[in-house]
């Protein structure tokens, strides 16, 4: 088979994405290149997002490397720069296979190739083994359009024939995530210079039935378990790989829940536990889970292992809203978790939804009531429920008579009471505000950073 796509280029595009998150390492594009590297292509990653690049630089940095193949990771957030993207290169006379995956793509599949026009193809679910099989029929056609077998038996793929869009059907979860490989690192060393921490992914998906879960509905729409983990033995190898190649210390899993439910969460997690002690490795790390995961021989066990942080979906101190978002919990256990983690001796940062459009303003003051009971512990996100495409809260909505659809990708709604409404834009606006100074102080931080590797020789990206 003559091989002709052979650079490829996966590119997780500019957007508004905080800088200064600690979840700046994009893995998912590191266990695509990490795959295909194993199959001998020549594969690059460009994190305009991280980078802080803009559209035009993001071009330059495409049209310098000249990649055969080029995959772009799709968000709501950057689908406007994607667009922009394509059609500039289109317009500039590129002539390879453009395909797409990630979050947007899987959950609007084809409606994206509507949007896209110059988008050859788009991969739903994960890609690990449906961007092999794409290559492998790209070179077997000589063409980088697809058309006919043996594009039509791969699944997970969405593709122009001509006029037409074909939608292969969903490609089954990946059972066993041990036969994947490390994901690649390209990114880490600037991460770590700017002093933010490593991830690893431990287990993909959550069992939990929260209807404003974007990865939730995301593994919904391919066949197979929704909550699969690595093997606690794979985990730690990883861990030591991280340790002597970046002498890392401190890590953060990136985990939707990194228990799982039941036994076999539960097993896994004293296993790990297990393999840090047989290896006597020494680190800090972070965990997210959900509240009905605490357990106190285990959390306690974690702590003493090195976990400085566990996260958790509390989410309202409302229980009409608990129950609405199907969280499975109530008021009263959520206070319970947090004092015992605190009681514990174990750090704790929360999601809080404070406002929903059916709140009252009685029920936003229960909310505040609930922080202030706790003792109002840092959040790592407190926003207004957002309405992903796709999601069991963006039906209910739909039925509610209350959602708006500013753009394709993009999905709003009214509030109730006209004073929660008030209240959301001065808070979203005070949160703005932040934003932007954090913004600044974070670009500051990042520079010294950099000047002071250059002074000491070290090549900056």
């Amino acid at each position: 088979m003559h091989v002709a796509f052979r650079k490829i280029m996966l590119i997780n595009p500019p957007a508004a994405i905080r800088l200064w998150e600690q979840h700046s390492e994009n893995l998912g594009l590191g266990y695509l290149t990490a795959v295909l590297r194993q199959l001998g292509y020549q594969v690059t990653i460009l994190d305009a997002s991280l980078f802080r690049l803009g559209v035009s630089a993001t071009l330059k940095r495409i049209r310098d490397q000249q990649p055969d193949v080029i995959g772009f990771r799709l968000l709501e957030v950057n689908l406007p720069h994607v667009i922009n993207l394509v059609a500039r290169l289109r317009r500039g006379g590129y002539s390879g296979h453009i395909t797409a995956g990630g979050p947007a793509a899987t959950m609007m599949e084809s409606e994206i190739l509507k949007l896209v026009p110059g988008l050859d193809s788009l991969m739903a679910g994960e890609g690990e083994e449906t961007l092999p099989e794409l290559l492998a029929a790209l070179n077997s056609s000589g063409s980088p359009r697809p058309s006919g077998d043996p594009f039509t038996r791969i699944l997970g793929l969405c593709y122009r024939e001509g006029d037409a869009i074909r939608a292969n059907g969903p490609r089954p979860l990946i059972e066993d995530l041990d036969a994947l490989p490390f994901p690649a690192r390209d990114t880490l060393p600037p991460i770590l210079r700017w002093g933010r921490l490593p991830m690893v992914i431990s287990s993909r998906g959550c069992d939990g039935h929260c209807i404003f879960c974007c990865p939730a509905a995301m593994y919904a729409k391919s066949p197979g378990p929704k909550w699969r983990p690595r093997s606690a033995g794979n985990v730690v190898e990883e861990i030591e790989d991280l340790q002597r190649r970046y002498n890392v210390s401190h890590l953060d899993f990136l985990d939707d829940n990194f228990f799982g439910r039941g036994e076999v969460g539960i097993r896994r997690a004293w296993d790990f536990l297990e393999e840090l002690r047989r290896r006597d490795l020494r680190l800090k790390f972070s965990v997210e889970c959900r509240v009905d995961n605490v357990e106190e021989d285990l959390f306690k066990a974690l702590r003493d292992a090195g976990c400085v942080e566990v996260r958790l979906g509390i989410e309202s101190g409302v229980q009409r809203i608990l129950d609405r978002y199907g969280k499975g919990t109530t008021v009263e256990k959520n206070r319970e978790v947090l004092f015992k983690l605190k009681e514990w001796g174990l750090p704790v940062k929360i999601g809080f939804i404070p406002f929903d459009p059916t709140l009252s303003f009685n029920e936003l003051m229960q909310n505040a009531e609930f922080l202030r009971s706790v003792g109002n512990p840092e959040a790592f996100n407190y926003s207004k429920v957002g309405v992903a495409v796709g999601t069991p809260l963006e039906r209910l909505f739909e039925k509610e008579g209350r959602l708006l659809k500013p753009k394709p990708w993009l999905r709003e709604y009214t509030f109730d009471d006209p004073t929660v409404a008030f209240l959301w834009k001065v808070v979203n606006g005070y949160g703005m505000a932040k934003r932007a100074a954090l913004k600044l102080a974070d670009w500051w931080k990042v520079g010294l950073a950099d000047l002071q590797a250059l002074l000491r020789g070290e090549s900056v990206r």
